[in-house]
């Protein structure tokens, strides 16, 4: 079954902006590529991935300026290249599916969370740190290196070209809790401090002085979805797996919480203060311990 992708709908957008814009009716373009109005529909909407030699029929029928080729072969480029679909391991959940799913489709992500770095901000070695220490709740410990594998794969979406933007609220708790030992914490702060420099990723820490905020029952996170007037999706996670909230109501509550919490939060630039004081703080209790 054909499905559309991240990649191939900002390619169909592009190419339905530049056909409404040129005023070129969906039967004109039909006509002009011989086929009907439904397949150049299902282009528009990423359904289908059209070969170049359509694309460029496109153009010239559009009267695309140099710019917009270059744009369009762009686009064209990531949406033949987009990486295949994340293997996750035998017997992962299915709302855990769903979210690997999601955010490879996703607009924005937006996530609250009180003890744990988030998965898509996590160093390898925090990752097996934390996997690890749940193996409680794995079939076997060799699940281990799949699953570590797999969060760094959906860690793609924020480097490849056209990334998704990410913007993470979390409490200071999680960057004072020493998982995985002093070394891999330092590593993982570090981590944080230069996924804040990139401009498509936000980060902020609310810290202990500003009291409750939110539900503080437990994180979130947030999918916003490309497509005009979709209801975002909301992922729980727990122990053993998660639930997704869909009911256009409760969805609003969990955005709101989220913009709550923002609002008690650090600015991006006080949250990279912060961390970068509790990395120096690391590092003197280090040189302390090697005295001592």
């Amino acid at each position: 079954m054909k499905t559309a992708t991240r990649a191939k709908r900002r390619l169909g957008r592009f190419l339905h902006d530049l056909r409404t814009d040129a005023g070129v009716l969906l039967e004109q373009a039909a006509h002009e590529l011989k086929t009907s109005d439904s397949t150049v529909s299902r282009y528009e909407s990423g359904q289908v991935m059209p070969v170049w030699a359509t694309v460029l029929a496109l153009l010239n029928l559009y009267g695309a300026t140099d710019e917009d080729r270059t744009r369009a072969l762009t686009l064209w480029e990531h949406a033949r290249d987009e990486p295949p679909s994340i293997r996750l391991p035998t017997g992962a959940p299915k709302s855990y599916r769903r979210l690997v799913n999601a955010e490879r489709e996703a607009e924005r992500i937006r996530i609250v969370e009180m003890s744990v770095v988030p998965g898509l901000m996590q160093t390898e070695a925090y990752a097996r740190a934390v996997i690890s220490t749940a193996r409680r709740f794995h079939v076997s410990d060799s699940q281990t290196d799949k699953l570590v594998t797999a969060r760094r794969t959906r860690q793609q979406l924020l480097e490849e070209s056209g990334p998704v933007p990410l913007h993470a609220v979390i409490d200071e708790a999680l960057i004072r809790r020493a998982v995985g030992g002093v070394e891999v914490m330092r590593g993982q702060l570090e981590h944080l401090v230069e996924l804040g420099k990139l401009e498509h990723i936000t980060i902020q820490v609310i810290p202990f002085g500003a009291g409750a905020y939110g539900s503080m029952n437990g994180g979130c996170i947030i999918v916003d979805y490309p497509e005009p007037g979709e209801v975002p999706g909301v992922y729980l996670e727990y122990p053993a797996g998660g639930a997704w909230v869909d009911n256009e109501a409760d969805v609003e509550r969990f955005t709101t919480m989220f913009d709550d919490a923002a609002r008690a939060a650090l600015s991006p630039a006080d949250s990279a203060s912060l961390i970068t004081r509790q990395i120096r703080a690391m590092d003197t209790n280090d040189q302390q311990h090697e005295v001592a």
